[in-house]
């Protein structure tokens, strides 16, 4: 029987278990955490994107007369702003006292956020409330950075796939289940449900998840002693230009999608809208695991270039697409490929960034995350309201693409670093000798 330590809430969970099911072997701990996170960060997501199909007629409930497309842009920004600053500094408070601290610390902050959401009566009320849930957020990259660190090595990349492709899976359910509670119930109430959601996955997280390895940093260091060895690394700083591109080209539109629909159907559903919203979900569950796999055989960064050309090229094309169906086809295909882009980046630093520095990289890699989510919409959202919505997605996928252009010189500059200190490696113990 494999024996697990019984610490904290999750000690009483297993005792539970072990005196009912006596004699049947447990899973591995590491094992459990990735069957609960994963569901977890299933639920999380799929409270996070309730809100997404109805985000901008939710805006337009609350004042008609107000500039809904930039209104949407600033509220759904504002979430990435306050946290490009936090989460470096929980990223680094996790590699010192755990990281499930973190995840319920922002496991029971985020209700209150949501009740703030189905309360507030004015457009800048909601901006405020995505301002205080940038600050409290790490829910999902605290699940998936517990996940990478008390993993085996061998085990690690496939864990997170799998913990990726949970957070896609809520990304696709939750915009159906929010346009579906929507219309039933209305906005704030489905609100409300995605604060219960929460509540329900911090609880068991709680009870339990097991971390067994919470490995401090040998000493104290600053953020500016952090970003000085991410600026030695050869690999980390073309991981963040990566995470920041990647969201970049999955966050621009996100805002503005629901009013694009509109503009292409004008009588379309919060259902229809909700299940296009979906779609990019779909192609991400499948495909999220097969990309892993490939990466694992020619390289996360050649899996990475991959994605993002398809990914690249589909929201280029979206803008030329004349109906709902053509359109909900090629999100569809922008979403099997841009499944290469979120696990190839996580693989990167679970494969290539020392243990003890691992949780700080997982912090810059969420402020990455979050320049990405914050620059793309106000961007998109400029671009939508001068030239017209369509356009937006044409300028995300033009800046995406030249993004790729870079990045893959600079992962062939890395590649030709680390040959050559191989071979100098090589040189060295051929002269020991």
């Amino acid at each position: 029987m494999i024996i697990v330590d019984r610490q904290g809430l999750s000690g009483l969970f297993s005792k539970y278990i072990d005196k009912n099911i006596k004699g049947v072997p447990l899973l591995p701990y590491y094992k459990r955490n990735l069957i609960i996170l994963s569901i977890s960060i299933f639920l999380t997501a799929c409270s996070w994107n309730q809100i997404s199909p109805f985000l901008g007629f939710y805006i337009e409930s609350m004042d008609p007369t107000a500039n809904v497309a930039l209104w949407s842009s600033m509220a759904f920004a504002a979430h990435f702003v306050s946290a490009f600053f936090a989460q470096p500094l929980w990223g680094k408070l996790g590699d010192r006292v755990g990281r499930k601290p973190m995840i319920m610390r922002a496991g029971f902050g985020l209700p209150v956020i949501y009740l703030g959401f189905a309360l507030s009566t004015k457009p800048w009320h909601l901006a405020a409330w995505r301002f205080a849930n940038g600050i409290l957020t790490g829910f999902i990259p605290g699940s998936i950075t517990l996940i990478a660190t008390n993993t085996p090595e061998t085990a690690a990349a496939r864990a997170i796939a799998i913990a990726q492709s949970a957070n896609a899976a809520g990304t696709m359910v939750g915009p159906v289940l929010g346009g579906v509670l929507a219309g039933i119930f209305g906005y704030r109430l489905s609100m409300k449900v995605s604060a219960l959601i929460l509540l329900a996955s911090t609880l068991a997280v709680g009870f339990l998840v097991k971390e067994r390895k919470t490995a401090a940093p040998p000493e104290k260091s600053t953020v500016t002693d952090d970003l000085k060895i991410v600026f030695k690394s050869p690999v980390l700083p073309v991981v963040l230009f990566a995470i920041l591109i990647t969201n970049i080209l999955t966050l621009s539109m996100t805002p503005l999608l629901t009013l694009y629909l509109r503009e292409l159907e004008p009588a379309v559903s919060g259902m229809a809208s909700g299940i296009i919203f979906s779609l990019p979900g779909i192609g991400f569950v499948l495909a999220a695991y097969r990309w892993t796999a490939l990466g694992e055989k020619i390289g996360f960064e050649q899996a990475f270039m991959f994605g993002l050309a398809g990914a690249g090229i589909s929201m280029t094309a979206l803008t030329f697409l004349p109906n709902l169906w053509s359109f909900g086809g090629g999100y569809f295909m922008y979403g099997c490929f841009a499944a290469a882009l979120a696990p190839a980046t996580a693989c990167l630093i679970a494969t290539e960034v020392p243990e003890d520095f691992r949780g700080r990289a997982y912090g810059l890699q969420q402020s990455a995350s979050m320049l990405g989510g914050l620059v793309g919409p106000l961007l998109a959202g400029w671009v939508g309201d001068i030239m017209g919505l369509s356009r937006a997605f044409l300028f995300t996928g033009i800046v995406s693409l030249a993004g790729g252009f870079y990045l893959a010189r600079q992962f062939q500059n890395i590649k030709f670093k680390v040959d050559a200190e191989k071979t100098k490696e090589t040189d060295r113990y051929v002269i020991s000798r």
